[in-house]
């Protein structure tokens, strides 16, 4: 994360996306200073130290590549990095003694998504996060130092010490001297117990040395500001008195501001321009309703406001006003105002307007290059030079269930239709366990389509469910023929209810005399293999002892005993 030193010593963001501040917590230590040489091998990632003072000293870890946070889930576009490995070192810098080059991440707030561009930053980087902690398992506790990739023992902590190493482990242990449940004690905590102290769940072992809460970030609610990025003089362009913009006084403040009328000729394109120091001309345009803070002429320092543009007035927050995007996502629509997605990974430019379109152009590294067209009711979100992930909004508007599962895949889907239907749920106090929304969007996924038929019994663009899919394919392969290639498909709750494999299941949830005749014109048989079928007709159903009721369970003897 970059950020810019105002003139009163407040940090602001600097960075419009592709940033984040993490919450985590020391993995490995390194053991020595010395270079760090960062390796990618297959499926691992190979963490190389080597002693600056002795170079046939070297330590390796190996870690999982899965297991570590890539930077599009960093950035917040998809998945969630909870859990997951943080390497906050490149390849070839040098690191200290008992410095952490491996973190797990307990938490993050990205930008813009969580954390808005021109936020303060509250916190200094590295700077420890203290809380209380308590025991939450009964047992003994034990403290452990970290030392490379293990823990150490600790014993010479007791009760009122304060925390100065990184890397200091409580650890409950049960009577047999198994570990229950193990807590990180960040620096400039105070410890409330001895070592080897017997403790029940609600024990304190840590706490604060203040009881003051830590602001991770402060930013307006209610406005986007725009702010200077280097220190200059601004000028205006098209700022026009009573024709582009209008003098308003502010109540608060007692001082009459400019604000950019709602309508003004299509020729005219109000700008904030501002000549830098260093010899370059940056450009801001000002959208209407924006209030502009600057007197033409001024000289402005870095991270100074120049304008501010009020934010959409938000919708109603009841749960009656969510229930209508619930719906959309259950039954897969796509919406009527759809969001731009990136589809590479690459740096945006903009290009020539077409038919009064805006056009954004993605270059990736590999030579790749996407055009988009922006409608005139929807709003650019990127900016000239920005760096985007696959997968990241471009506009305004509602992201499409469908272009995320194309463009991302179904984990990223899954990830983003479970969220989107919680935040609905909590924002009324109402908890729902992920499983339970997760079963609908499995069945919602249950079809694929044909890309091509290879040699099987299916046609180009065919919609069949994923199991007879599977089952044609393993018969044309014990053949030796060519399996049909197919892509996953999302379809709603109604459709995928009735598109259901079982004749039975599909006719009992509606359009029942279509469901019917089509199963009778095409000589449909009903295996019974899933639990809806077998609960109408009164079957024991296929779950538990219920799957091998027809078959003989036979119990084998253990010859060595």
């Amino acid at each position: 994360m970059k950020t810019y030193k105002s003139k009163e010593g407040k940090n602001i963001v600097a960075n419009r996306r592709n940033a984040a501040v993490l919450l985590v917590e020391p993995k490995i230590k390194a053991p020595f200073t010395g270079t760090l040489d960062i390796q990618t091998i297959h499926d691992e990632i190979l963490v190389v130290i080597t002693d600056a003072k002795d170079k046939k000293n070297v330590v390796r870890y190996t870690l999982r590549k899965f297991e570590v946070a890539k930077p599009g889930e960093i950035a917040g576009v998809s998945g969630k990095i909870e859990g997951k490995l943080y390497l906050p070192y490149k390849s070839g810098e040098t690191v200290e003694a008992d410095e952490s080059i491996v973190e797990k991440i307990k938490d993050g707030w990205n930008v813009p998504n969580r954390i808005p561009y021109a936020s303060e930053i509250t916190v200094e980087d590295g700077s420890p996060i203290t809380q209380k902690i308590k025991a939450k398992e009964a047992g003994t506790v034990k403290f452990f130092l970290l030392k490379g990739d293990y823990l150490e023992r600790y014993e010479a902590v007791k009760s009122g010490y304060t925390v100065e190493e990184k890397g200091l482990f409580a650890v409950v242990v049960d009577g047999d001297d198994r570990e229950a449940i193990r807590h990180y004690i960040a620096r400039g905590s105070i410890v409330d117990v001895d070592d080897n102290a017997n403790v029940e769940g609600d024990v304190l072992l840590a706490h604060p040395a203040s009881d003051e809460s830590v602001v991770i970030a402060e930013w307006d609610p209610y406005s986007n500001p725009v702010i200077s990025e280097s220190t200059g003089v601004v000028t205006f362009e098209d700022i026009i008195p009573g024709t582009t913009v209008s003098e308003q006084f502010d109540d608060l403040t007692g001082k009459t501001r400019l604000m950019v009328n709602d309508h003004y000729p299509v020729e005219y394109k109000p700008t904030i321009v501002l000549a830098t120091t260093e010899g370059d001309i940056i450009r801001y345009a000002v959208t209407s309703k924006t209030a502009i803070y600057v007197q033409d002429g001024e000289t402005v320092a870095v991270a100074d406001i120049l304008a501010k543009t009020p934010k959409a007035l938000q919708k109603s927050s009841d749960i009656t006003g969510g229930l209508p995007r619930v719906s959309e996502l259950f039954e897969a629509r796509r919406p009527k105002a759809i969001a731009l997605i990136a589809e590479v990974d690459g740096v945006v430019s903009f290009g020539k307007p077409l038919r009064g379109k805006q056009r954004i152009i993605i270059s990736s590294d590999n030579g790749i290059v996407k055009e988009y067209f922006v409608d005139k009711n929807l709003v650019a979100l990127v900016n000239v030079g920005d760096f985007v992930h696959a997968g990241e909004q471009l506009t305004s508007g509602q992201m499409s269930s469908h272009e995320i599962l194309r463009i991302m895949g179904t984990k990223a889907l899954f990830n983003y239709l479970v969220t989107e239907v919680q935040s609905v749920y909590r924002s009324q106090g109402v908890s729902i366990s992920d499983k339970h929304i997760e079963v609908i969007f499995t069945q919602m996924l249950r079809q694929v389509k044909i890309v091509a038929s290879g040699d099987t019994k299916f046609i180009r663009d065919d919609l069949i469910s994923r199991k007879k899919f599977q089952e044609e394919n393993a018969k044309i392969l014990r053949l030796g023929g060519e399996p049909a290639i197919a892509e996953p498909f999302l379809v709603g709750i109604t459709r995928a209810s009735v598109s259901a494999d079982s004749i039975i299941s599909a006719a009992s949830f509606q359009d029942t005399t279509k469901v019917l005749t089509e199963a009778a014109v095409s000589a449909k048989i009903d295996d019974l293999t899933d639990l809806k079928e077998n609960v109408i007709i009164g079957r024991t159903i296929p779950v538990g002892t219920g799957i091998y009721k027809e078959q003989e369970i036979v119990f084998n003897e253990d010859e060595e005993a």
